[in-house]
């Protein structure tokens, strides 16, 4: 028996201080895979993917937990909407790139400079910082990183680093300011 208890009533098994997991847990671990699938420029295509499914999975269990009558009016039941509301802001305000860029600025500002200084194409296939690098290509003094498994079926995304140079004028599609000579770009290829 808890203290406070009434004798004979029986305490419910599910209003444990782990409750909130049934409501707030799918949306959080949706939002969790959004937020890593967005990191990268352009965000990286299958972790898209498997985050729409976990926000339907999400959806749903949330839609179950409003139809049982034991939860419909859980308080835990407005967290999915917040979740889901704070999620889709983060996205769309590019905070994921931008975080996961000042991580690894320092070790891809390291990388650049230890590139050769001519002009061409590198196969790098390595981990820089925190993203996947496939190649770099030096050009007129900018290096653009191909940052693995990002964008679209026709689009490759990176970071282009232009020391002194202007962000309008580098050879891609679209190029987003980040910090200093740092840029995240895209190339589409249709």
């Amino acid at each position: 028996m808890v203290i406070n208890e009434a004798p004979g009533v029986r305490r419910d098994a599910g209003s444990g201080r782990w409750r909130w997991l049934w409501f707030a847990g799918p949306a959080a671990f949706a939002a969790t895979l959004t937020l890593i699938a967005s990191a990268p420029p352009g965000g990286h295509f299958l972790g898209v993917v498997a985050a729409i499914g976990a926000w339907l999975l999400a959806g749903v269990w949330w839609l179950g937990l409003l139809i049982v009558p034991a939860t419909r009016r859980n308080r835990w039941n407005a967290w999915p909407p917040v979740i889901a509301v704070v999620t889709a802001a983060l996205v769309v305000t590019g905070l994921p790139t931008r975080a996961a860029f000042l991580v690894s600025e320092a070790a891809l500002l390291d990388y650049a400079e230890s590139l050769p200084a001519e002009d061409g194409y590198l196969p790098v296939d390595r981990f820089v910082g925190v993203f996947p690098i496939s190649d770099v290509q030096r050009s007129d003094g900018v290096l653009i990183f191909a940052v693995d498994g990002v964008g679209g079926m026709l689009e490759q995304c990176g970071f282009a680093y232009a020391p002194g140079g202007d962000g309008q004028a580098l050879p891609v599609t679209t190029a987003d300011h980040l910090t200093g000579d740092w840029y995240a770009t895209c190339t589409d290829f249709d």
